[in-house]
């Protein structure tokens, strides 16, 4: 009995003053929880991958940004600076880096999270950024036991592009998904991926061709010409018309004189054995070698291993043809690479292939290797030569008939 001869009723508790003051358990966030999981792998080699990922931002960053200069990170920085304030982006400014800046002005507005951090701490943002983007690209992509085999193999070109702080590893990044979005059917986003890398390095407009094979590839490249022009036209946010049409005709010229410097490519072989021929022929037969392998092979596109293939052989072509390619490029050429390689089936020439293209190109660049041996190794082998040779080795593969046709194997 309660005070006043009242009975107690249990069901009155929770109209009480006393329990309406009662604090009540907050429920679990399951979409915070999910998110933590998904970050996460149930795969242990993966989940250390991951913190190696992370510590060599960190530990470039620091070795860059505060106790040396990373270079390209200060033109990317200073170039949203001098976009809102109407400067010419494409104009050599040494009190603010030591080259010039090379991207289109879209790219300068979208750096603008970076830029607006102290150097260090946007340096390694920047830093984890190009870094998670290839690792979790390649998880997407690829079975978990294989993924964690590419994201291993991926990280020493990674790491060397991150050493000066360039932009390579996002790009491949850029690339592994946009053929994951065509291959889903996520035009939108397919669309957004080909127009941002676009904008960030021209040659990633290649990553549209995943789109032909698809039935309703007019409206897929529709949305791509939708998204990069809202991409062009995005500093209009922060500058006039007027101003946005002279950044353009700037960049141009200066990727008018960019043309005739040829970088580490297949042209730049030519122009070392004395054939001065012009890039763009070149680079015209490339792609049209391309879209013949896509054209001849679009009767087994329901067989994922030959869509990995092919990503891998656009994704070497991205390297191999682009006139001003250079070693820090590696990461988008060694990422094909590698996905070529785990989507093939085991091969003595492939085993062979792989294994001196990933040496030469990867480990030369290391201090792993002895500085009489790179010496003894000029340039060109440790570069250009082995992944031209690795490039038409993947389109003779891809171009042989096969009498029948392969079942489909989905794996991921």
């Amino acid at each position: 009995m309660q005070p006043g001869g009242r009975r107690f009723d249990p069901c009155t508790l929770h109209s009480s003053p006393l329990a309406r003051r009662a604090p009540r358990r907050r429920p679990l966030n399951v979409t915070r929880a999910k998110r933590i999981v998904a970050f996460f792998s149930d795969h242990p080699a993966e989940n250390w991958l991951l913190v190696v990922y992370v510590s060599a931002a960190l530990v470039v960053t620091i070795q860059r940004g505060v106790f040396g200069f990373a270079n390209d990170f200060a033109i990317f920085r200073a170039s949203f600076w001098n976009l809102i304030a109407g400067r010419d982006l494409y104009v050599l400014r040494l009190e603010q880096a030591h080259d010039y800046f090379k991207y289109s002005p879209s790219f300068a507005l979208l750096f603008a999270p970076f830029a607006a951090l102290p150097f260090a701490v946007g340096l390694f943002c920047w830093n984890a950024v190009n870094a998670l983007a290839l690792f979790f690209a390649l998880r997407s992509l690829l079975p978990q036991d294989k993924a964690v085999v590419a994201q291993a193999l991926a990280f020493l070109p990674m790491l060397r592009s991150m050493q000066s702080s360039q932009s390579n590893a996002l790009v491949a990044a850029i690339i592994i998904f946009a053929f994951i979005c065509y291959e889903r059917g996520w035009l939108w986003r397919a669309g957004l991926a080909v127009g941002l890398g676009t904008i960030t390095k021209i040659f990633p407009l290649a990553a549209l061709i995943f789109a032909l094979p698809r039935p309703d590839r007019v409206r897929a490249i529709l949305i791509f010409v939708l998204t990069t022009i809202v991409l062009l036209a995005l500093p209009l946010l922060v500058v006039s018309p007027h101003t946005l049409i002279a950044q353009y005709q700037s960049w141009s010229a200066l990727e008018k004189t960019e043309t005739s410097q040829l970088g580490s490519s297949f042209m730049g072989l030519l122009r070392d054995a004395g054939l001065g021929w012009p890039a763009w022929p070149i680079q015209l037969t490339a792609c049209a070698i391309v879209l013949g392998v896509l054209i001849g092979r679009m009767r087994d596109w329901d067989d994922r291993r030959l869509r990995l293939q092919f990503l891998g052989f656009v994704m070497v072509f991205c390297v191999v043809f682009n006139h001003r390619s250079e070693r820090q490029s590696a990461v988008i050429a060694i990422s094909g690479m590698v996905i070529w390689y785990l989507a093939s089936p085991r091969e003595g020439w492939r085993t062979s292939l792989f294994v001196i293209v990933y040496a030469l190109v990867s480990l030369t660049g290391t201090d792993f290797i002895p500085g009489s041996i790179k010496r003894i190794l000029v340039s060109q082998v440790r570069f250009p030569i082995p992944l031209t040779v690795l490039w038409l080795a993947m389109l003779g593969d891809l171009g042989r008939a096969r009498g029948a046709r392969r079942g489909m194997t989905e794996t991921g």
